[in-house]
């Protein structure tokens, strides 16, 4: 094992370890920052969570006026107060804020006004033509989180709802929303 000789480099000696651990500083370095970037993003989003969930307790309320059921429930006056009358006005059943609402958010008032027939859009009636009426609908919501959320977080949401019904029986043939 005589034949092996080390040739020493004189230029190089640590230069492997040197790299190394700067190789190693720069990669401390980049991922600090994006865990900073990432710890950041994660508090926005928290902090905007809120404002989300209340907007969703409003829109949650749109939707569920679209129900054929509280349509065809509507009492003569016209208008469906979601914060007082019961679902399918009986009072053994419970209230329509209470089939929206959830824990992360409340309905704190709702409303769903009948405005009555009118004639259709341009658009649609040239799709459907004369066999079809239209109804329209105004609905009102607003939510809140609870009181022990900080901040607390408030969404009012107003819609326009269109429902096309056929003219010689009355059936609901289709429901869009409008914004």
């Amino acid at each position: 094992m005589s034949g092996f000789n080390k040739r020493p480099c004189d230029g190089e000696k640590g230069m492997a370890l040197i790299m190394a651990i700067g190789f190693l500083a720069v990669l401390s370095i980049l991922g600090a920052v994006v865990l900073q970037t990432a710890t950041r993003d994660i508090g926005t989003s928290g902090a905007q969570s809120p404002e989300r969930q209340v907007f969703y307790a409003a829109d949650r309320a749109i939707e569920y006026s679209m129900t054929r059921g509280l349509i065809l429930n509507m009492p003569p006056s016209g208008e469906v107060d979601l914060m007082t009358e019961h679902v399918d006005n009986d009072a053994s059943k419970k209230y329509h804020f209470e089939v929206i609402g959830t824990a992360d958010s409340a309905l704190t008032k709702g409303k769903v006004s009948d405005l009555g027939p009118n004639d259709m859009p341009a658009s649609i009636s040239e799709l459907f033509g004369a066999d079809f009426g239209a109804n329209y609908y105004h609905v009102e919501a607003k939510a809140v989180t609870p009181p022990t959320g900080t901040p607390r977080a408030k969404s009012n949401v107003n819609s326009s709802i269109v429902r096309l019904f056929k003219r010689d029986d009355d059936t609901i043939f289709r429901t869009s929303r409008g914004g």
